[in-house]
C-alpha cells in the first residue's frame, strides 16, 4: 500500500539573475537528488541542496525548522544511515518573479504530511 504525503517546497534562486523562465528539467533533477540524498543518508549532499535561509515545515505547528535547527535535528538520523525515503509520484513547479516553488505527491514509509519550504 502506498502512503503519500504532500511536500511543498519553495526554492529561492539567488543566482538566476534576469532569467525569467524555469529550467524544469534541471529543477526536477535537483529535487530528485535531494530526495536521493535523504534516502541514502548523505547529510552533506542533502543540506547542500538547500539554501542558507531554508525553512523546513513539518506535520504540525511545532515543526517549523530554520535550517540550522533542522540540520541539528536531522543529523542523528543521517549518522545512523537511516534518514527518510520519498519517491515523487506527481510534481508541479511554479515560478513567481525570482521565487521557484513546487508541490509533490510522494510515496514514503511515513504516514503523515510534510511541508518543506526553502
Amino acid at each position: 500500500m502506498k502512503r503519500t504525503l504532500l511536500l511543498l517546497t519553495a526554492i529561492i534562486i539567488s543566482s538566476c539573475g534576469s532569467q525569467k523562465t524555469i529550467a524544469t528539467d534541471q529543477l526536477d533533477r535537483t529535487i530528485d537528488n535531494w530526495h536521493l540524498a535523504a534516502a541514502t543518508a548523505s547529510y552533506d549532499d542533502y543540506f547542500n541542496l538547500m539554501t542558507s535561509d531554508a525553512v523546513f515545515i513539518g506535520t504540525d505547528a511545532t515543526e517549523n525548522w530554520q535550517l540550522q535547527e533542522f540540520k541539528a535535528f536531522s543529523k542523528p538520523y543521517f549518522d545512523k544511515g537511516k534518514a527518510w525515503s520519498f519517491t515523487s509520484l506527481e510534481r508541479h513547479i511554479y515560478q513567481y518573479n525570482r521565487v521557484i516553488y513546487f508541490d509533490e505527491l510522494l510515496d514514503t514509509q511515513m504516514a503523515y504530511v510534510v511541508v518543506v519550504v526553502s
